[in-house]
């Protein structure tokens, strides 16, 4: 209750704030001081913590925490960074007054929202019009904002200049260095590249430096852009993983989402049957593999002992021909029912489906490492179902140790950086050891090195 009278408890917060924000006076212009202090103050510990989840220091279970603590800290920016004109801040404090009695109370939802404010609706719909699509995408996406009209951000190239913020800090943050090996982002292109190359680079950063970064680019970006439209390409994922925004909208250029709904058959998984154990995991698998491997111009190759950039034409070629072929002779064991054949073609399909890879690895816990576990998983759900009795082991710990138990041969694994040929950690199980009656031993392969 204010001096004068006013009832401002229901009043929601992003109002409140914005119409302080918006106000003229020494003492509203020391409050906004204090709340862009506030909002620095929150970046800096929220870098500060995705750091420290990058070295493993902040367990798994703060993940939710973390999501909201990103969220919250990018709502705050970027109503810093959008204050609404006079006349918007006008309508604001318009809604923040006690309705007329004898009209009845005004409902949340009727409330005047300030162009620029891209929080999430604070009521529901009226009656007659749906709310935003909102896919069910993982927390590194972060969307859930009403769109907003893109001629707002466009005046004066303020959106822009706020994006070629964020890639500049981003370009000059240690962490994010460590996990690229250089500066990630190429500056002497456009901005379509640049924003594509962000984003892709975001999928193998561990979640915590994501997710900072996420909610840094959505306090700069048109929300417009982030939010999937009829008009995005969708890769097929597999059912069991949430949608993901790849690569959100860039102005024309449309944003890609990883969609499990979206159809597998045909394209690189047109040589599977779809009767496969796994069908679904494998298709969506091998339609996100395919894209990012034609996509992202860090991504390597690993068809040899060396890591050949795929941006080469005829690796690209090589690997695409790779891959289909394996595809064609897991559908053939299935289909004649090879028992144990099956789980070799499988092993040797999964190694084709982590054959991209970048240098450095991505992060144990990022996406793109999420979903190249999947592949093991297939592995071992097509063993269950065709050979119970093949034993199944993906090659961890040090290089020697694997390489003297015969869990590998040594003859076509990866070293990256290592002291010696024979020693290092072991980085990435590329095809698991199988021991079967009829197999025998079959070798794995993996890349080792000394550090990720």
């Amino acid at each position: 209750m204010t001096d004068r009278g006013t009832d401002l408890t229901d009043v929601p917060f992003e109002e409140l704030l914005a119409t302080v924000l918006c106000a003229e006076g020494r003492y509203a212009e020391l409050f906004r001081e204090h709340v862009t202090r506030l909002g620095g103050v929150m970046q800096q510990g929220l870098l500060r913590a995705a750091m420290d989840r990058a070295r493993g220091g902040a367990p798994g279970e703060e993940d939710e925490m973390w999501q909201c603590a990103a969220e919250l800290c990018r709502r705050l920016v970027s109503r810093l960074n959008r204050r609404p004109a006079p006349a918007q801040a006008e309508a604001v404090k318009a809604a923040a007054r006690p309705a007329d009695p004898a009209a009845g109370r005004a409902s949340v939802a009727d409330r005047a929202v300030p162009p620029g404010d891209e929080e999430a609706v604070t009521g529901p719909p009226a009656a007659g019009r749906p709310g935003p699509h909102r896919p069910d995408v993982d927390g590194g996406a972060v969307p859930g904002s009403r769109p907003i009209s893109p001629e707002a951000w466009e005046s004066g190239g303020q959106a822009r200049r706020a994006i070629e913020q964020v890639f500049a800090d981003f370009a000059d943050a240690a962490e994010v260095r460590r996990w690229t090996g250089g500066r990630p982002v190429p500056p002497n292109v456009g901005l379509v590249e640049r924003w594509r190359a962000f984003h892709l680079i975001l999928l193998r950063l561990p979640p915590a430096l994501e997710a900072y970064w996420v909610a840094r680019m959505r306090s700069a970006a048109p929300v417009a852009w982030l939010e999937p439209t009829d008009g995005w390409q969708r890769i097929p994922a597999p059912a069991r993983m949430a949608a993901r925004i790849l690569v959100p909208g860039c102005g024309r250029f449309a944003g890609v989402l990883a969609d499990p709904r979206a159809p597998k058959a045909g394209g690189v998984a047109a040589p599977l049957s779809g009767n496969e154990p796994g069908y679904d995991v494998v298709a969506g698998l091998a339609h996100q593999m395919s894209w990012l491997a034609a996509t992202d111009e860090a991504a390597h190759s690993v068809r040899t002992r060396q890591l050949t950039p795929l941006r080469d034409p005829r690796e690209g070629d090589g690997y695409t021909e790779l891959l289909t072929e394996r595809l064609v002779k897991f559908s053939q064991a299935v289909a004649y029912d090879e028992t144990e054949l099956c789980v070799l073609r499988a092993a040797q399909l999964a190694e084709g489906l982590r054959m991209v890879v970048h240098r450095p690895l991505a992060a144990p816990d990022s996406w793109w490492h999420r979903l190249r576990d999947e592949t093991v998983r297939f592995v071992r759900e097509v063993g269950a179902e065709h050979a119970p009795h093949v034993a199944i082991t993906e090659i961890t710990g040090r290089y020697a140790e694997a390489n003297n138990s015969g869990l590998t041969d040594g003859r076509d694994d990866v070293r990256l950086t290592s002291p010696s040929e024979s020693d290092g950690l072991i980085l990435d199980c590329l095809r698991p050891h199988l021991r079967g009656a009829e197999l025998g031993d079959k070798p794995g392969r993996v890349v080792y090195g000394a550090t990720y």
